[in-house]
């Protein structure tokens, strides 16, 4: 009798995953539809049948439909490079925690505990800008790698071996000064507000047009209605492709293969599996996507949206993994 309620609760979230977020510009839509359709059929119940439809007519939304898929490629390129954006981030991080592990074997150098440290903050730091809006709390992560770099000066350390952690920092610097180019930049503004206007006034152009009869009318016209008010929103979402907690969809650029990264820092002693990793990783995303009220939510200490920033990383990945690490891999315990 003590599981219904925990059940429940896994259903809601993800219901609230699937129906609300990953649908949630449909709902959007759908609601401006329902004004529009609702706005034309009391036109009819009053007897105002409005204008024929005439080839001007087809004119205007086939302009409009023009220039929206204009915009919405050149939108989709600036979207291509934030999907990179994670990737290469990962890469530099990967490549300065692998080299320093390998010197450290052999020449005690640079401290591993703080070089970690330092590199999970340049992730949890680009969480907590990506929440802020404006905040630059990763760029100062990057820039604290040198601490540890600097460790390995006056040492036995080849120096083309420090020069080229000096380059995967200089790549981390690259890739994060791109993300918050993305997130501040959006692709031609005003190309942008003649699109809203172009929405706005055939939303207006539908509502007084009558297209064959009154059922064929209110059918086309939802139809039409749908399709632009959803390119819209779709534009809109796109143009900032960077979400964290709750407010983060499927259509938003993922961090999943930088919460990996964290994982392999954060537990290098505990000999994870390759499944293991994958799995505490996406527990990492659920517990930052979950709902209020669900088991999720209460684990993660997850503030609800205006409340304050996420929650830091470390205390998420201990919580993500802590059912995770009793599991044995399954190939372990074969042979």
């Amino acid at each position: 009798m003590g599981r219904p309620r925990p059940l429940a609760k896994r259903v809601i979230a993800v219901l609230w995953r699937n129906l609300v977020k990953n649908y949630r510009l449909a709902l959007e839509a759908l609601l401006v539809v329902g004004v529009v359709v609702g706005l034309r059929a009391l036109l009819f119940a009053v007897g105002l049948q409005g204008i024929s439809a005439t080839s001007l007519a087809s004119s205007i939304i086939a302009g409009a439909v023009f220039v929206m898929a204009l915009v919405l490629a050149g939108t989709l390129g600036d979207y291509r490079d934030a999907e990179r954006a994670p990737g290469d981030l990962a890469a530099g991080l990967y490549a300065i925690l692998r080299e320093s592990e390998t010197m450290h074997r052999v020449w005690g150098k640079p401290h591993l505990g703080r070089l970690r440290a330092r590199l999970i903050e340049v992730v949890d730091a680009l969480r907590r800008d990506i929440d802020n809006g404006g905040s630059r709390d990763c760029q100062a992560a990057v820039e604290d790698l040198s601490e540890s770099l600097l460790e390995l000066e006056n040492t036995d350390v080849p120096a083309n071996y420090i020069v080229r952690l000096r380059g995967e920092q200089a790549g981390l610097r690259k890739a994060v000064l791109r993300v918050y180019q993305i997130q501040r930049e959006e692709f031609l503004p005003s190309a942008q507000a003649m699109i809203t206007s172009f929405v706005v006034l055939v939303l207006v152009l539908l509502a007084f047009t009558k297209i064959g009869t009154e059922a064929e009318t209110l059918v086309t016209v939802a139809f039409l209605a749908f399709f632009f008010v959803y390119l819209l929103r779709l534009l809109n979402v796109i143009s900032r492709p960077f979400k964290v907690g709750r407010e983060r969809s499927d259509d938003d650029v993922s961090l999943f293969i930088l919460y990996e990264f964290v994982v392999h820092a954060r537990l290098a002693d505990a000999d994870l599996g390759g499944e293991q990793v994958v799995e505490i990783a996406e527990r990492i995303e659920e517990q930052e996507a979950a709902v209020p009220g669900t088991d999720e939510a209460e684990e993660s200490a997850q503030p609800a949206a205006g409340e304050g920033p996420p929650p830091e990383l470390e205390e998420v990945i201990d919580t993500a993994a802590a059912p995770v690490q009793g599991k044995e891999p399954e190939h372990r315990g074969r042979g």
